[in-house]
């Protein structure tokens, strides 16, 4: 099964994430590259989302072409969404959608949090949007391979 966790050491919080059944060789090549870690921001204007603008992939470039990729909106796509934004080469971006957006740019889903980790994430968003808004705190996550 295709799976990771992403955590946030300073919340001391994770949530367990599964393809979403959407560009499975997308998330492989993402997968290949864990561990990752990243700053996380949060997205101001196109909703609840948590956004990490560079995550470079160190291990395995990605080489699948845009025409290849399956897309959705943020607007669209379920809660718990996680796609990534210009996969290209060694770099792209990382968003998580935790609650409602207005977001209609085109974005590459590649897996979901699990139903019961989605508090947990909603919680992860409310502590991110303070940072972004009044404490500017530098927040770290990072992503790793579930163990089976």
């Amino acid at each position: 099964m295709l799976q990771f966790k992403m955590r946030w050491p300073q919340f001391g919080l994770s949530v367990r994430c599964t393809s979403c059944g959407k560009n499975d060789e997308a998330l492989r090549i993402f997968l290949a590259n864990m561990p990752v870690k990243t700053v996380q921001g949060h997205e101001m204007v196109g909703g609840w989302m948590l956004r990490d603008r560079s995550v470079y992939l160190k291990k395995q470039i990605f080489d699948i072409p845009a025409e290849r990729l399956g897309q959705e909106t943020m607007a669209e796509a379920p809660v718990g969404r996680i796609s990534l934004l210009f996969p290209q080469g060694n770099c792209t971006e990382l968003l998580v959608k935790y609650d409602a957006c207005a977001d209609t740019r085109s974005y590459v889903p590649i897996a979901t949090v699990e139903p019961d980790d989605m508090e947990v994430l909603q919680q992860a968003g409310r502590l991110q949007w303070k940072s972004a808004t009044r404490t500017k705190e530098i927040v770290i996550v990072e992503f790793a391979q579930e163990e089976e």
